[in-house]
C-alpha cells in the first residue's frame, strides 16, 4: 500500500492556468521588455558595443521564453470570464512598451553591425511567438476586449514589421559595405 502512495506522490501534478497566470506572464513580459530596452540603449558601434549587443540577444531569448510560456498558459486557461477586462487592460498597457522597444531597436539597427542578422532572426522569432500568444489569448477574452484586440495586435505587428524592415535594411547596408571592401 505504501508503494502505491509513493507512486501517487511521484506523479507530476498538472497546474491549471487561469487568467491570473496569464496576467503574471504579461507582467513578466513587461519586465523583460524593460531589460531588453535597457540593453538596446547600451549598444554602441564597434568593439565597445559587442557585450551590450550580445546582452540584447540574451534578453531577446529570455523574452521569447516568457512569450512562449504565456501562450502555453493562455492555451491551458479556460475563458477569462471575470478576468477578461484585467487581461485586456494589461495587453493594452503592454502595447506601447512593445512598440517603444521595437522602435528603439529600429533606431539602433545600424549599430548592431555584423550582429544584425542575429537581431533579424530574433525579431522574426519574437513576432511569430507574439502572434501565437495573441491567437491563444483573444478567444479567451470577453466580447468587448476581443473587439479591441485586433487594433492592439495590428499596432504591435506594425512595430514588428518596422523593426524587421530596419534590420533587413541594416544587413543590406552592411553587406554592401563588405562587397565594396573586397
Amino acid at each position: 500500500m505504501r508503494f502505491f502512495s509513493f507512486l501517487l506522490l511521484a506523479l507530476p501534478t498538472a497546474i491549471r492556468a487561469d487568467y491570473q497566470t496569464v496576467l503574471d506572464d504579461i507582467d513578466s513580459i513587461s519586465t523583460q521588455l524593460a531589460s531588453l530596452t535597457e540593453s538596446v540603449d547600451a549598444v554602441a558601434p564597434g568593439i565597445p558595443g559587442l557585450s551590450p549587443a550580445l546582452q540584447v540577444q540574451v534578453d531577446a531569448t529570455t523574452l521569447d521564453k516568457e512569450i512562449v510560456a504565456g501562450a502555453s498558459h493562455a492555451a491551458d486557461s479556460p475563458p477569462f470570464a471575470n478576468g477578461s477586462l484585467q487581461v485586456g487592460l494589461a495587453l493594452i498597457a503592454l502595447q506601447p512598451t512593445i512598440t517603444d522597444a521595437l522602435g528603439q531597436i529600429s533606431e539602433k539597427n545600424t549599430t548592431f553591425g555584423e550582429l544584425g542578422i542575429i537581431v533579424l532572426a530574433s525579431l522574426t522569432q519574437l513576432k511569430r511567438n507574439t502572434d501565437a500568444f495573441a491567437e491563444e489569448i483573444v478567444p479567451k477574452l470577453g466580447a468587448l476586449e476581443a473587439a479591441l484586440a485586433p487594433g492592439v495586435i495590428k499596432a504591435i505587428d506594425g512595430a514588428f514589421d518596422g523593426a524587421i524592415a530596419a534590420a533587413l535594411n541594416a544587413i543590406v547596408v552592411e553587406l554592401a559595405g563588405f562587397v565594396v571592401m573586397y
